[in-house]
């Protein structure tokens, strides 16, 4: 193999090594959403909140989770994503959320996820219809608002490199 050549090949190896960076972990790797359902009530006793949920600062400090006050913890699941595919997860009150991992983006070493969530249900008229969120590895963000069993249901969602 020419020298020229041998360059021009591992030019291309260092680029699609860089596009697999930019499409999940840097071991190549899909991302993965962790989803978490939170079942969310107001009731006349103090603070409860799961022990398995105790790494969300949010649900003491932020609205709309400071109108409850017991945070019971119902489901917890990871999925793989891949770009441009829906994954869909069956939510406990009937609907189905469905997220499709939109586009990877480098942005300051860290990549960022756009992601598109909706919620349907089986017979039930659509509860979100379109939700694009972008946000970094790890990074929690929230679909809230479907009432279920005296309370209400929060989506915690994150993305995991």
């Amino acid at each position: 193999m020419t020298r020229r050549r041998a360059l021009f090949v591992s030019g291309c190896a260092l680029l699609a090594a860089a596009g697999a960076r930019g499409a999940g972990a840097a071991d190549g790797k899909a991302p993965t959403v962790g989803i978490s359902v939170i079942h969310a009530l107001r009731t006349d006793g103090g603070l409860s909140i799961d022990p398995q949920l105790r790494d969300l600062p949010q649900l003491t400090k932020d609205q709309p989770f400071v109108r409850y006050n017991v945070f019971r913890l119902l489901d917890r699941k990871e999925l793989p994503l891949a770009r441009g595919k829906a994954v869909a997860y069956p939510v406990i009150d009937g609907r189905t959320l469905q997220l499709t991992l939109v586009d990877v983006t480098p942005s300051s070493g860290e990549p960022r996820y756009h992601v598109r969530a909706e919620i349907a249900g089986a017979g039930k008229r659509e509860f979100l219809k379109l939700l694009e969120v972008t946000a970094g590895p790890n990074e929690p963000f929230f679909v809230a608002g479907q009432a279920h069993a005296g309370g209400t249901l929060f989506l915690e969602l994150a993305i995991h490199p």
